[in-house]
């Protein structure tokens, strides 16, 4: 029986520990910046990398710009405290995301397209107006 309650206790503590260590680490700026940078990368590698062929699904690419540069934005607001910095940091996904597009015009298979910087654009502006009302609103 005391076998038992201690893996029970041991588990219970790993748990704690872990989920502790995680929020810990979710809110520390620094985390966020790594992940920033990370993030941003791999933006880089999915923008530059030859096409892979037709979307099976029509428009898809557009949910997935969509979604890329919405979490990207979401990352950007764990960056800092600060609506200012989060505004420019904002400013900044949406002029990379363009840059990214006008890059993709210099790779073979792949092709700058308007339709791609508004949905990049779409999903920065919505999440970072979300978090604008939610997190950053003024007392």
């Amino acid at each position: 029986m005391q076998l038992k309650q201690l893996n029970t206790y041991l588990l219970k503590s790993r748990r704690q520990f872990n989920m502790t260590f995680i929020k810990k680490w979710l809110s520390h700026p620094v985390a966020f910046r790594i992940a920033f940078v990370l993030y941003g990368l791999l933006v880089v590698w999915a923008s530059l990398k030859p096409s892979g062929g037709p979307q099976p699904i029509e428009h898809f690419d557009k949910v997935m710009h969509f979604t890329f540069y919405g979490l990207f934005t979401i990352i950007a607001a764990g960056c800092t405290t600060q609506r200012k910095t989060f505004i420019w940091l904002s400013i900044f996904i949406i002029l990379y995301g363009a840059l990214m597009e006008i890059f993709q015009s210099f790779v073979p298979s792949r092709f700058m397209s308007i339709a791609d910087i508004v949905a990049n654009t779409s999903g920065i502006v919505i999440v970072a107006v979300l978090f604008l009302k939610i997190r950053f609103r003024r007392l």
